[in-house]
């Protein structure tokens, strides 16, 4: 249409054309920002213990594409995290200690299915906040952060959220493994017991890559893998195993530990199945960004949810672990439960090859991502954790913890509140009462001097001759319980 005005025709054209040539100078100077923020693709296998990994020490277990990630970026060797899953998450996405958020313990599923149990209406996660700076977000596999529509994923800062458990709004179920999972927009029942589940949502993955190579992108890929049941893998991954004499923890120094060396054997390799089943699609994902050519511009982030006993300690399970045999739990924060791998690969910043003995945790990984995306420009948090990107950079003399505290209050199987410190050579965990209080002969407390005593099978709380380092330590975590908010007292 031409311009009514047409005297100022040429005069117009001229503004006009220069308020475009601002505008997309903007939109360019905008899109660089962008373009230079680095995609953000973050693996989390669950129940998946740091010992179960090839490139921490073990050599049985095939875990090449876990391998590789360690080859080309840092390994941390003391990485971690809640012994159990959804405090794990919970201190993961949001970047504070789980009790802040409410989920001292896994969230269960009741009879009917709780449905007042999750992450707070409101909190904000790694996806809001990289959300917020221009990422596309999504979310493919496991949430365990609260079961029903006030706890969908998209409520905290997914665009894309599929393959976990979804309650449609005015469902109800009775238990948990009654609820379908969300794929393709579709409800699937039973999705965990179909062998290729995790060949499905590593194909998800790679979609979501390939739809969103063009704008940077963070995609939280959660592997339900290596959580038992362990029978619903495929035979190539079983294979890696067969006929083959693995070893297994001695149990007979554990009491009430029954189980025969046959059947810990065959839990020993159903369990590193499970976990080569979780490798060789992390291998798949891994070949798509090669394919792609978005593995310079992508940080690799791989970390298990929480760690797991196979028979250490006499016992089958993470911080809530049955006694091998019997029908009894044992509560624990030993290090097999809380120690993960914790794996970070970022193409010309990390140094390939490199490993770090710094005291890191899962709620390190926000404030990490707000530092590398400049996310904190539009929130102001109150978060526990640090951000490694002076580790990452490998800054000479960064000043970091000097002891990691913790909490686990087991609820649901049992009634045992603990607190936890752990410094490089120390562990010290009080188990409390019920309410939360110091127990007057805590009998059940434990000490475990880390550098005589790996495996934490010698507890000294007891015993005269370190009752000096025991006070210190008991000092230190009474003072931070009290600043935490986890004491009664």
């Amino acid at each position: 249409m031409r311009d009514p005005n047409s005297t100022l025709m040429f005069g117009g054209s001229i503004c006009w054309l220069f308020a475009a040539l601002v505008a997309a100078d903007h939109c360019t100077a905008q899109n660089a920002e962008t373009s230079q923020r680095p995609n953000v693709l973050l693996i989390y296998t669950d129940d998946h213990a740091q010992w179960a990994v090839g490139a921490y020490g073990n050599e049985e277990v095939h875990t090449p594409n876990m391998d590789r990630l360690a080859a080309d970026g840092m390994r941390f060797t003391q990485a971690f995290t809640k012994p159990v899953c959804s405090p794990s998450r919970a201190m993961l996405l949001a970047g504070q200690y789980s009790h802040r958020l409410g989920i001292p313990d896994y969230i269960p599923y009741g009879n009917p299915v709780h449905v007042d149990n999750g992450l707070p209406a409101g909190t904000t996660t790694i996806a809001s906040l990289l959300k917020s700076v221009g990422y596309t977000t999504g979310l493919v596999g496991k949430w365990h952060l609260g079961y029903g529509e006030k706890y969908y994923p998209q409520r905290f800062g997914f665009d894309h959220a599929e393959g976990y458990r979804y309650v449609a709004p005015g469902k109800h179920y009775n238990n948990v493994g009654q609820i379908p999972f969300l794929l393709d927009g579709e409800e699937v029942e039973r999705f965990r017991n179909d062998p290729r589940h995790t060949d499905v949502l590593a194909d998800q993955a790679i979609r979501f890559i390939r739809m969103n190579r063009e704008t940077p992108f963070f995609l939280y890929l959660s592997i339900y893998l290596p959580h038992l049941p362990w029978q619903f893998v495929p035979d190539e991954d079983l294979a890696h195993y067969k006929d083959r004499p693995l070893k297994i923890p001695d149990i007979a120094q554990f009491a009430n530990a029954t189980l025969g060396a046959a059947e810990l054997r065959e839990l020993m390799r159903l369990y590193y199945a499970n976990i080569s089943c979780a490798d060789r699609n992390l291998g798949r994902v891994l070949a798509a960004l090669d394919e792609l050519g978005l593995s310079e511009d992508t940080i690799v982030i791989f970390i298990g949810d929480n760690g797991f006993n196979v028979g250490h300690h006499g016992l089958l399970g993470k911080g809530n672990a049955q006694i091998l045999g019997i029908n009894q739990r044992r509560p624990n924060m030993f290090d097999h439960s809380v120690l993960v791998p914790f794996i970070v690969r970022w193409p010309g910043v990390v140094e390939p090859g490199t490993s770090s003995k710094a005291l890191v945790s899962t709620i390190d990984v926000l404030p990490t991502l707000i530092d590398i995306t400049g996310a904190e420009e539009r929130e102001q948090l109150q978060l526990d954790g640090r951000s490694m990107l002076p580790l990452l950079q490998g800054q000479p003399g960064v000043k970091w913890r000097d002891a990691w505290f913790d909490t686990y209050d087991m609820i649901y199987l049992e009634q045992s509140p603990m607190r936890m410190i752990r410094t490089d050579h120390w562990k010290l965990i009080l188990h409390l009462s019920a309410d939360g209080r110091r127990v007057t002969n805590g009998r059940r407390n434990e000490l475990f001097n880390l550098e005589n005593d790996p495996q934490e099978l010698n507890n000294l709380y007891g015993s005269p001759s370190v009752a000096i380092v025991r006070q210190k330590l008991e000092d230190r975590l009474w003072a931070w319980m009290r600043t935490a908010g986890v004491t009664k007292e």
